[in-house]
């Protein structure tokens, strides 16, 4: 699937996003309170990147004391080494639109073919006005995207019932192919 390159085809990054949405469905449970709403999205997203070979930041609390990370711009990252960044993810446990696209933005200015974000809902229309505010809000908000990269709207409603959650997922994937220049003459020069 992914290799060591660097450049992702748009099909790679659309494969990876779709594969991400399916894990979730089939491994998200009750987060009702924050503190677990936080802990399990971020088990189960180092989970995901585990099986792509990608170190996630920040580290498992349980991790060796030298081995722990803090959280550093987003709230999660998996990274492959001389690869960069494979996702990033930013997970809003507060249902608040301003709350939802202040987090939202951060994922428009990383460079990576996945960006998730993460949000509870009270329903599924809830889940549209999400949508559609962040779709208006890509529109506004930022002039530049990347050809081929893929953004996941992921809302989670539970209906109350301990195990019966509803997920609602969009993806939205920036046309072309992921194109990526690597450097040819180009040199530090003294300023």
């Amino acid at each position: 699937m992914l290799g060591e390159e660097s450049m992702y085809s748009a099909e790679q990054a659309r494969n990876l996003a779709n594969e991400l949405v399916e894990f979730l469905k089939s491994k998200i449970r009750d987060t009702h309170r924050q503190e677990e709403w936080t802990q399990r999205n971020l088990r189960l997203l180092r989970e995901f990147t585990r099986t792509k070979e990608a170190e996630s930041y920040p580290s498992a609390k349980d991790a060796p004391l030298e081995q722990r990370t803090k959280q550093f711009l987003w709230d999660f990252i998996a990274y492959k080494p001389k690869s960069g960044i494979l996702l990033a993810v930013e997970s809003e446990h507060e249902d608040k639109e301003h709350s939802i696209l202040y987090d939202f933005e951060k994922l428009l200015y990383v460079r990576s073919p996945v960006k998730l974000m993460m949000c509870r809902v009270a329903g599924e229309e809830d889940a549209l006005k999400i949508r559609r505010t962040a779709q208006e809000f890509m529109e506004q908000t930022c002039t530049w995207y990347s050809p081929g990269e893929v953004f996941v709207l992921y809302c989670i409603w539970w209906s109350g019932y301990e195990h019966d959650n509803r997920d609602f997922a969009y993806r939205l994937q920036i046309s072309g192919e992921c194109d990526c220049r690597g450097i040819t003459s180009e040199r530090f020069e003294v300023v």
